[in-house]
């Protein structure tokens, strides 16, 4: 434990700009120091995520008093039995793990005996029982744990216990000492050791950093080195599992932050040894890489097994470290926007409301944020348009903060929703047509629907999930009158980057990979000031059905030019129950449709080269008890189908259809005869696409060739 850092957190706790993070550490503190449970021989706790109502996925309230009765917030159901109150057990240990963190952080910084004789007492009964405490849990993807359901959440607990240990090891006699460190300490280590995944995952991350953490307290080189080195070792995690340009390659924020903070920990536990990591090039990308990503009212995109949209406000405090580390402008710009300290930025970012600095990190590593500094202009950053190859994301901008995201990564492994070229669309934090993450994963909806190509804005063939590849951008362009971007995925080849890498068990993988031997998706995404167009080439090698999927996060305005009927079409292979309120109509290209949104209305035009089948049907949201209206666009062919889209926002609503098309006036798509219902490809024709809003013109001329394709003019005024 480096006294230099504990030196920091010492003064800081004394300066004004603090205050809020002492306070919370004050409270935490305090709430450990209430706790009463008693620790026994008999613990056996179950998955967290089981804690939750399968009803909308909303985390059930803990109570201290109620520990068999397990009540929703939102619908108000109270669960009983199992495996609520397992999961109840598990989230007790959790509590009392952050209590002995907290009591351990606040006695380093204000070293009150009472903080250090209540965490020294959970310490010694933890002690006393550890050993006998019985491997058990059989959690999808997870090895067992002894006081826990899995490997992972006993190494979240015991990386909270090193830390508060090593603060408190000052007023431990030698033989607390010794019963801490041989009846809990080493007995959990040689337990991780022994159920360390053989694969690059943000579970193997978290053990090994708690392996590694654990060798350092113990001063145990060989442990240490055991959970160091080697193949699947901590920086074997590292340089593998983070991406050429710092995304950690399960693709999502949340995942990224939850797998670096575990590397943060050990590097606090090992800052001034031998040992430090602090220098590893790979750390600085992982700050460095989501500035480009953040979004216009500051959040992260939601992907893959997100449940929750992360801000600059909840990640701040890893910044925190990042300046310590390396007195980046944009670091500190970070934070004082996140802060509410600075005040224009707070006003421009869309829908925001600064947080407080209050975490423990702003007390161990903060700097003086007041002084003046290096001027970074944070908000234009996050109005820029940006795009990442390696990691496979593209993020299109408009300056009144609309704003598109294409997924065109690699494939992430357990935590990846089989969803290459998803896009979602957005203005500020008013959802248009977004990924909707997930849930928590024992709430039902999480592998029902939330896991599976059909709940995203994406292609889907013949029903089934897309097998695992890698997409790729052909190309990204910003010009004057917008921004666009080119992606592809194919399935000619079975060949992956983290392929041989990660561990797929047979039950875990429910895609089809016949269903998409031999075909290609090509995707381009224009954002101009007016609209997003979406045009999407599909091809397959023989008959299949083709669907192009999106989901928009509002209510359908029908009019009786639509002629739907309800229907009882089945949709993929995914239980029916999850589609409500299913009609279809056949397509009359091109075809226009608006929606009443959260706020405003959306435009949505769309054309086929094919006939096409238009289904739409009301889907689970996230959280599973709200609904979205879902969007489906069917074609049965062989070869080639062009898909053409355009969206268009009114953040006001019109109060009437006759209004809203006398401002917008008109979208026309205009298609050359000779390529309707042929492959582009082959015709070597043109496809003109022509829009019209507000009196101007706007020509795009695409050429569709086997080498890509490519926009040769825009914005063209015609008279």
């Amino acid at each position: 434990m480096n006294t230099t850092r504990m030196d920091r957190g010492k003064r800081n706790a004394k300066q004004p700009q603090f205050q809020a993070a002492m306070a919370k550490m004050r409270r935490d503190a305090e709430e450990a120091l209430s706790i009463s449970y008693n620790i026994t021989a008999n613990e056996c706790g179950d998955w967290g995520h089981y804690y939750h109502c399968h009803h909308d996925g909303t985390r059930l309230q803990f109570d201290w008093k109620l520990p068999k009765q397990h009540r929703c917030p939102i619908c108000g159901t109270v669960w009983t039995g199992e495996p609520f109150d397992a999961a109840w057990q598990s989230h007790v240990h959790v509590q009392i793990g952050h209590g002995i963190y907290s009591l351990g952080i606040m006695y380093g910084i204000d070293p009150q005996i009472r903080y250090a004789e209540k965490a020294k007492s959970f310490l010694l009964a933890y002690a006393d029982h550890y050993c006998g405490y019985k491997p058990h849990g059989d959690i999808p993807y997870n090895g067992p744990g002894k006081l826990f359901a899995q490997t992972l959440d006993e190494s979240h607990w015991i990386l909270d216990l090193v830390v508060g240990y090593g603060l408190l090891r000052v007023v431990m006699d030698p033989e607390e000492d010794e019963r801490i460190r041989e009846g809990l300490l080493r007995p959990c280590a040689n337990f991780l050791i022994t159920h360390k995944e053989q694969q690059i995952h943000n579970h193997a991350s978290l053990i090994t950093s708690a392996i590694c953490s654990l060798g350092v307290m113990l001063q145990d080189e060989d442990l240490l080195r055991s959970g160091l080195d080697g193949e699947y070792g901590l920086i074997d995690q590292i340089n593998r599992g983070a991406l050429g340009d710092g995304l950690w390659y399960e693709g999502n924020f949340n995942y990224h932050f939850y797998a670096f903070e575990s590397i943060l920990t050990y590097c606090f536990l090992a800052e001034g040894t031998q040992w430090d990591l602090r220098n590893h090039p790979t750390l600085v990308k992982m700050f460095d890489f989501p500035l480009a990503f953040i979004l216009p009212n500051g959040s992260f995109p939601m992907m893959n097994d997100a449940s929750s949209q992360g801000t600059i406000k909840s990640y701040a405090r890893f910044y925190e470290i990042a300046l310590d580390w390396q007195d980046k402008p944009e670091y500190r710009a970070l934070l004082k926007t996140a802060y509410g300290m600075t005040e224009a930025a707070s006003v421009q970012v869309i829908d925001f409301e600064p947080g407080l600095r209050d975490s423990v990190y702003a007390i161990l590593y903060g700097q003086d944020l007041t002084e003046p500094s290096s001027f970074f202009d944070f908000v234009s950053m996050l109005r820029q348009s940006s795009s990442a190859p390696d990691s496979g994301l593209t993020k299109l901008v408009r300056k009144d903060g609309l704003h598109a995201v294409v997924k065109h990564s690699k494939f992430g492994g357990e935590h990846d929703h089989m969803d290459r070229l998803g896009i979602s669309l957005a203005y500020g934090s008013i959802p248009l047509m977004i990924d909707p993450g997930t849930v928590a994963y024992g709430v039902p909806a999480h592998y029902a629907w939330f896991k599976h190509t059909y709940s995203h804005n994406t292609v889907c063939i013949d029903g089934k999930d897309q097998p695992p590849q890698d997409a790729r951008i052909i190309r990204f362009e910003e010009t004057a009158w917008g921004v666009w971007v080119e992606t592809a995925v194919d399935w000619k080849e079975d060949s992956y980057t983290m392929k041989d890498k990660i561990i797929l068990p047979l039950e875990m993988c429910p895609w089809d990979e016949e269903a998409y031997r031999g075909a290609e998706i090509r995707r381009i995404n224009v954002l101009t000031e007016q609209y997003l167009l979406d045009i999407v080439r599909v091809t397959v090698p023989s008959e299949r059905e083709l669907e192009l999927l999106g989901h928009i996060s509002g209510e359908m305005l029908h009019n009786d030019s639509h002629y739907w009927q309800p229907t009882d079409e089945r949709f993929s292979i995914l239980s029916q129950d999850l589609f409500k309120d299913k009609q279809h109509t056949v397509m009359q290209s091109p075809q226009s449709f608006r929606y009443k949104m959260r706020k405003g209305e959306l435009e949505h035009w769309c054309w086929c080269s094919h006939q096409v089948d238009l289904y739409t049907a009301r889907t689970p949201d996230n959280p599973p008890h709200q609904q979205r209206q879902s969007v489906i666009q069917k074609v049965r062919t062989e070869g080639t189908a062009l898909f053409v889209q355009a969206f268009m926002y009114k953040q006001e609503t019109v109060g009437s259809r006759v209004a809203l098309i006398e401002e917008t006036r008109a979208l026309e798509v205009i298609v050359d005869q000779s390529i309707q219902h042929t492959d582009p490809d082959q015709s070597g024709a043109n496809l003109h696409i022509k829009l019209e809003f507000n009196g101007k013109i706007d020509t795009y001329l695409l050429r569709w060739l086997q080498s890509g394709a490519i926009l040769d003019k825009a914005g063209e005024e015609i008279p």
